[in-house]
């Protein structure tokens, strides 16, 4: 059975782009003439995604708003009324989901704008047995601590996945393959997520329901399916101007712009 719904968090409180964020939801920024969370859609869309359940916060109405006459997939908003983690909010998406599923965090844009193919890659692993698949990439060791760190447990791609290891640091860090925002599961991740205990903040974590998971399997992103974090606010300016580039109307005049500008600059 096709995967054909995601399921795209964006109720975080954003704290780490403030001032950007004081006024407007993350995943509503624009990024080169689209908001965040509308290149994350159209990336599902050109995948097969007919159903987009958007786990919002604050800004739920602004969200309806924006695709209320948006041509693509279905999105259904349904809320988070507490920053309670990446657990919680896809534990929100429940209702809404009958089958196997796919994850998209609305703070990760990959490419810049070229068809990214990894869902297909992923839900194709569920379709065929795995119990759940994570997109990687290499990250640099000093980076780990800032993201969940994989620790292999075999070879080729997809690769079987031992266990993730939340943010940790160097010295602890299993591997330097980092989750990069997509994955693909069965229902079953919603069941371990009702079974974790909640983490020393309050938070349920999704890591720890994917090691309660068997078969958990994993896949590397391809040349041009790069991960942009637009969580931080030089992640975001560095995405901006990246797809803005990239675009095919807009780069040409911005890429003779920015090459008048850098000259400018030592």
């Amino acid at each position: 059975m096709a995967i054909t719904t995601a399921v795209v968090p964006v109720a975080g409180l954003a704290t780490r782009l403030r001032p950007l964020s004081r006024g407007v939801p993350k995943g509503l920024l624009p990024v080169a003439g689209r908001p965040v969370v509308q290149h994350i859609v159209d990336e599902l869309a050109a995948c097969g995604i007919e159903r987009v359940v958007l786990v919002t916060g604050r800004g739920r109405g602004a969200f309806a708003a924006h695709f209320a006459e948006a041509r693509g997939p279905e999105i259904v908003c349904l809320d988070q009324p507490r920053p309670l983690g990446l657990g919680d909010a896809i534990l929100r998406a429940a209702p809404a989901l009958d089958g196997p599923f796919v994850i998209a965090l609305g703070d990760a844009l990959l490419g810049r704008g070229a068809p990214v193919r990894v869902v297909e890659r992923l839900a194709a692993a569920v379709q065929t047995g795995a119990g759940a698949a994570v997109a990687v990439e290499e990250v640099a060791a000093h980076d780990t601590h800032r993201y969940g760190i994989v620790a292999p447990a075999g070879d080729g791609d997809p690769f079987a996945v031992a266990r993730v290891v939340e943010k940790p640091a160097p010295a602890a860090a299993p591997s330097r393959l980092a989750v990069a925002g997509r994955y693909a599961a069965t229902p079953a991740l919603l069941d371990a997520l009702r079974t974790v205990a909640p983490d020393a903040s309050g938070e349920v974590q999704l890591a720890d329901a994917l090691n309660a998971l068997d078969g958990v399997v994993a896949t590397r992103l391809a040349p041009g399916e790069e991960r942009l974090d637009v969580g931080t606010v030089p992640g975001y300016c560095a995405a901006f101007v990246e797809f803005a580039l990239s675009d095919a109307e807009l780069g040409p005049p911005l890429r003779a712009r920015a090459a008048t500008l850098l000259d400018g600059f030592e």
